[in-house]
């Protein structure tokens, strides 16, 4: 898990246990009292049948994120691997 801290809101990557193994997530806060968090499933086009390796994915795409936009949607830098 790994946090990364905008202006406006933090970013946290998990990985969240679905049918058959564990999804890759971002979930992202506003840095409001009255806001609720918003997950976004990244790595999508794979299956992970460890936590591990759906948290290491999660990582990778978090360090990808360049910005939250003001509806919690993450901004990506399209030339990062």
């Amino acid at each position: 898990m790994a946090i990364k801290h905008f202006n406006h809101h933090e970013a946290i990557s998990s990985a969240v246990p679905a049918e058959q193994g564990f999804e890759a997530v971002i979930a992202v806060k506003a840095r409001r009292e009255d806001a609720h968090p918003t997950f976004h499933k990244v790595a999508t086009e794979r299956h992970f049948d460890l936590a591990s390796e759906a948290e290491e994915a999660a990582d990778a795409a978090l360090n990808r994120v360049t910005e939250i936009g003001d509806d919690d949607e993450l901004l990506w830098d399209e030339r990062a691997v």
